[in-house]
């Protein structure tokens, strides 16, 4: 009987922006043990991929670490894998940056390891079917996905394993399949019980190759491995097991596989990701009638049978599911755009900007499942970070101008133009059709998004919060991170708040005076008057450095009065300093009596002691934290004071009737449990709202952005 080829492939990867302590953590508790432990067994061949992130970090902080895969290659005892270098979702880019993506990941391992890729590693396994156009073109053989995208196209177990090849338009393409059980015993089942799995593929006569490929980190990163895995030797003990059984067992890699051995068949595979990433795409009251929907199968026994029938959503639809997702997709398109246009005017490839939008690409930010993703703020903001660092580059080409920029387009791609202001320090998006807010200010000296603020909104998985359902790890047997449920705090239920509306800023309410309670506005346990906060706003028009808006809506007092209100709303741009303008004309014939409470939704990142909150009263100054719940009276002014970033943000306030804030904070699932997350803080500014008819009201706030040289100094604010 010809031996079983067995696959064994691993992924590494940490997202761009992610903290250093953390690419440290993986490096020491599993990339560099693993590494080290394949080193001692040369008989194990197996594929690698790393990504561009941790690449980057690896030549910069422990370039032994690269000598050692240079041992491996040389030794051929490692087939080293290609895929987007900051491993971004290749079908949501554009054809040029997913070829690019590829083509600098390429061009390092020929460069470094002298060895040129046959495969790549799919980010997120997200297949689709006009990939192999894409990939053959750059004389990649093969890409990896789950064997869930095999019963999606109607294949039965027995008929997964080997590799398959496909085409789109003539251009083939070999896949291999990932076999679950592998998947989930890898580490999880002791070694001979792995061996048990390989064996029954061998023993059925008609399998000559399987294929284990996953990520790195389950190898001593995930909670509970590194004891297991490297203490308690379970991949030493792995290791020894496929090493004594090479009578019937050849371990080889898929670049071998595909030189040696003819494929198991043609397919057509549908667009797809593995099973858990289609439930996480799901909207979440589809996702709960999915996962309702597929306990009643297991309940009556049939989901073994039905489950390849069953399949959850698109990923795509995490760009539905999440608008802040959506909005720096759209934006990075937009630099991607931008980018390509001026290459084209001036001649010249700017690769120092492209490296900036690449990097904006990493994928992990863009969607959200068992790890934090999109509600990570500092993930977030690393797609700013470099979005705004490739426009400078893109921009330094331009003819130099202090001149402020107008820009009307449908950036977001839901049918309804925005307004860009952009100046050389500030840039402005104004949403006219979502209540005339401002999406994202820029401030672009320090490359920063500071309305980078993350709705709070309902998940799936809030449920088990609630019931308090919690399964603590093994203290033996550690557990896949898919079967671990762990809340991180007490009392995180009472955190579960959801937000009516997006956390914009320059977004206005109505509400009546006795509502005015800080835990009624941070519970969002009141009803806005009002007809202003999500509603079209129209474009009167633009001059200079100013867009005028305005929309003649209502205040409901009650059940019989419906007022009309007209508001004018203007965003003014100068070079270090924004203004928003209000005039509001009762045209109603009855006298409007109420608050008016401007919102904004501002973030620094972090709650510790290098940001805070400067209050300016007739008092003199006081300084508060970020997460803290604040109200005052009548103030002078409010300052954001970063001194990490030496940043200052100033907001004039002499005319409010008083201020609210409290922090944004999220609750979402993580690799280690349930937990809450910062993303900004709330500031409500009330204005008392007291017109006859005809009467009118204007309000200035005026936002000064200045640079804090010398943290605590005065003199550094602006008067």
């Amino acid at each position: 009987m010809d031996k079983l080829n067995f696959h064994f492939t691993v992924h590494c990867h940490q997202p761009v922006g992610n903290f250093d302590g953390v690419f440290r953590e993986a490096y020491e508790r599993s990339y560099k043990p693993l590494i080290k432990t394949l080193l001692r067994h040369p008989a194990v061949k197996f594929g690698l991929h790393i990504s561009g992130p941790v690449w980057d970090w690896i030549g910069i902080n422990e370039p032994a670490f690269i000598m050692d895969i240079e041992r491996l290659v040389d030794r051929s005892q490692v087939e080293l894998i290609s895929g987007g270098y900051y491993e971004p979702i290749l079908e949501i880019l554009t054809d040029q940056d997913a070829t690019g993506q590829i083509e600098m990941m390429n061009k390092f391992i020929r460069t470094r390891f002298k060895q040129n890729p046959k495969g790549v590693w799919l980010t997120e396994r997200v297949w689709d079917p006009y990939l192999p156009v894409l990939l053959s073109g750059l004389g990649i053989k093969y890409t990896t996905v789950d064997d869930t995208h095999f019963y999606y196209a109607g294949l039965e177990e027995k008929e997964i394993h080997g590799y398959y090849i496909t085409e789109r338009a003539g251009h083939p393409l070999n896949i291999f399949p990932i076999q679950k059980s592998l998947r989930y015993a890898i580490p999880f089942k002791e070694p001979s019980q792995v061996i048990d799995i390989l064996k029954g593929y061998r023993d059925t006569g008609t399998i000559n190759s399987v294929t284990y490929a996953d990520d790195g980190e389950k190898f001593g990163l995930w909670p509970g491995t590194y004891k297991w895995v490297f203490e308690q030797g379970w991949l030493e003990r792995f290791f020894g097991e496929l090493e004594k059984n090479t009578d019937w067992l050849s371990i080889t890699t898929q670049g071998e596989d595909i030189s040696m051995n003819k494929p198991t068949g043609r397919i057509y595979i549908p667009s797809a990701s593995y099973e858990e990433m289609l439930e996480w795409a799901l909207p979440v009251e589809a996702a709960i009638k999915f996962k309702a929907f597929k306990s009643s199968m297991s309940t009556i026994g049939v989901d073994e049978c039905c489950n390849p029938f069953i399949r959850g959503g698109f990923w795509d639809n995490f760009l539905v599911k999440y608008p802040e997702s959506n909005w720096m997709h759209k934006r990075m398109l937009s630099v991607s755009t931008m980018l390509a246009n001026m290459e084209n005017r001036i001649g010249l490839q700017l690769d120092d900007a492209r490296l900036e939008l690449f990097k904006s690409q990493s994928n992990c930010v863009y969607w959200h499942g068992l790890f934090g993703g999109v509600y990570l703020n500092y993930l977030r903001h690393a797609v700013y970070e470099h979005l705004l660092k490739a426009e400078a580059l893109i921009d330094a080409h331009k003819p130099q101008s202090h001149s402020v920029s107008y820009t009307s387009q449908d950036l977001d791609l839901d049918g309804m133009d925005e307004i860009i202001l952009k100046n050389n320090r500030l840039s402005l998006y104004i949403a006219p059709a979502k209540g005339g807010a401002l999406v994202e200010i820029d401030e672009r000296d320090h490359h920063f998004n500071i309305t980078n603020v993350m709705t709070r909104r309902k998940e799936a998985y809030h449920e088990l919060i609630r019931e308090k359902q919690t399964n603590k790890l093994s203290a033996s047997t550690p557990v896949t991170i898919h079967n671990m449920v762990n809340v991180k705090e007490e009392a995180l239920e009472q955190k579960l708040i959801y937000d009516w509306h997006p956390r914009y800023s320059f977004v206005e309410h109505f509400l009546p005076s006795h509502v005015l309670e800080l835990d009624r506005l941070y519970k969002n346990q009141y009803i806005d008057l009002g007809d202003f906060t999500l509603e079209q706003h129209n474009v009167v028009k633009h001059e200079g450095n100013t867009v005028f808006l305005s929309r003649d809506g209502h205040l409901t007092m009650d059940s019989e009065n419906r007022l009309p209100l007209r508001m004018e709303k203007s965003y003014r741009l100068f070079e270090n300093r924004m203004e928003t303008g209000y005039r509001l004309t009762n045209i109603s014939n009855q006298r409007i009596d109420a608050a008016m409470l401007i919102e904004l939704n501002l973030t620094l990142l972090g709650t510790d002691d290098q940001r805070s909150i400067v209050i300016n009263g007739t008092d003199g100054q006081e300084i508060k934290g970020m997460a803290d719940f604040l109200k005052y009276g009548r103030i002078d002014s409010l300052e954001l004071v970063d001194k990490w970033q030496k940043l200052g943000i100033k907001i004039a306030t002499p005319s409010i009737a008083s201020l609210f804030t409290y922090p944004i904070e999220t609750v979402s699932a993580s690799e280690g449990g349930f937990e809450r997350t910062y993303q900004g803080t709330c500031f409500l500014l009330v204005y008392d709202l007291n017109l006859a008819p005809e009467e009118s009201k204007g309000i200035t706030i005026p936002v000064d952005f200045y640079p804090v040289r010398n943290p605590g100094d005065k003199n550094d604010m602006p008067d």
